[in-house]
């Protein structure tokens, strides 16, 4: 079942004329850990509403969450019907659409999922942050300080709460992490409690994930991550041959590998398909340099001489020095324009109270583009993508919430 219904109120409630407002109360990604926790009998907090699971069997040995960066709803629906396992979802299963969080990027979806926590709780709001003590700019999830700073955050500070694989540890789930090898820094802090896997191509992540299922002591959680998609529509475009091509190549190399597991374990095992976010074709009318607007002259320098232009080009947080000043610049821009205290009064972030981390890394204003991306003109590169993701356009901001049994998907 494909619940088309839901995604078109989602995409009527808004936070401001074409702006999808996320929806943290109820179907939204940030309840997704907490989900596919209670199939196990394991408490993460809220869960999704019951009509994500409806016709489906909630109880199960292992869960597997698939993560799939970038396939979002809308793309799913233009998709699903040419890739098997994506078709079995919505034939043996169902999905049902949900609202990214804000911003939907990787780095907060990323750490949602391993905190089960709103961007507001853990902090993490985009691919790039701030060190106030190091005076640094720096990108978040490669832990790597931009220019010739330092970061003297470490990987334990980079978010703010405990990740779930520890609490999934104390109510005796096995836990299990399939991702590409990153090395040190982000995963040093976010994996704490799980068995990590590492892979580099679409066939090994398959395989991995099917070890780790064959091997899992039950009751079992394993978070699978696959990015290959979101680089391919960054590259290429969320519209492209090439997109499509790549979900399916992935797709179809894990119903292959899952499809030899013993009966026992897929009769055992519920598979929830998530991803973080979609994304946004950007035509070249669309890719805009702050420079141009004036707004740098308000915005305050690191130690090194980079601006503090936090986030992401649709996710865009400015720290400035005069804020009525620097809105009149942004005046011609189709954006949303929020101060901090006015996204925090909309829940723009999600519940809760901001922490140590959202106070390094939340700007003074916050410009989310209609279309299109803002960033400034030393990272030209940030604006040369095909596709960008970070904001509330309904094509980035609505993401499929997929729950089979495994038995029944392969």
């Amino acid at each position: 079942m494909l619940d088309t219904a839901l995604a078109g109120e989602l995409a009527a409630t808004e936070l401001a004329e074409g702006f999808v407002r996320p929806d943290y109360d109820g179907f939204c990604f940030s309840r997704v850990p907490a989900t596919a926790a209670s199939m196990l009998d394991a408490d993460l907090g809220a869960t999704l509403p019951d009509r994500a699971l409806d016709g489906v069997d909630g109880r199960a040995e292992h869960v597997l969450v698939l993560f799939v960066d970038a396939l979002g709803f809308r793309q799913f629906e233009r998709v699903h019907g040419d890739v098997s396992l994506l078709r079995s979802f919505v034939d043996a299963g169902r999905v049902t659409p949900l609202t990214s969080t804000y911003p939907s990027e990787t780095a907060a979806c990323v750490t949602t999922m391993h905190t089960g926590r709103d961007p507001v709780e853990h902090g993490l709001l985009g691919w790039n942050g701030y060190d106030p003590v190091g005076d640094t700019v720096y990108e978040t999830l490669p832990y790597a300080a931009k220019d010739d700073g330092n970061v003297s955050v470490s990987p334990g500070e980079l978010f703010d709460g405990d990740p779930i694989y520890d609490r999934l540890g104390q109510a005796g789930v096995d836990s299990h992490v399939v991702e590409p090898d990153y090395g040190t820094g982000y995963d040093d802090g976010a994996l704490v409690g799980a068995t990590t896997h590492h892979y580099e191509r679409a066939t090994e992540f398959a395989l991995a994930v099917r070890d780790v299922l064959r091997s899992a002591d039950a009751p079992s959680y394993t978070y699978a991550y696959y990015p290959t998609v979101d680089a391919v529509a960054h590259e290429r475009g969320p519209d492209s041959e090439l997109y499509g091509a790549q979900v399916a190549a992935v797709c179809d190399a894990l119903e292959r590998a899952l499809g030899t597991l013993d009966d026992d374990v897929a009769e055992e095992t519920a598979v929830c398909l998530v991803a973080d976010h979609g994304q946004v074709p950007i035509r070249d009318a669309d890719r805009t340099e702050l420079d141009a607007t004036g707004v740098l002259e308000y915005v305050p320098a690191d130690c090194s001489g980079t601006p503090l232009v936090l986030g992401g080009p649709r996710n865009v947080h400015l720290r400035v020095t005069d804020e009525e000043a620097a809105r009149a610049c942004l005046s011609d821009c189709d954006a949303l324009v929020l101060s901090r205290q006015e996204a925090l009064a909309e829940r723009l972030w999600g519940r809760g109270e901001p922490g140590p981390a959202f106070e390094r890394n939340s700007g003074d204003l916050v410009v989310v583009p209609r279309e299109g991306g803002l960033w400034y003109a030393d990272e030209a590169e940030q604006l040369s993508l095909a596709g960008m993701h970070g904001g509330l356009h309904p094509d980035e901001a609505l993401v499929p919430f997929g729950v089979a049994r495994l038995d029944d998907l392969v």
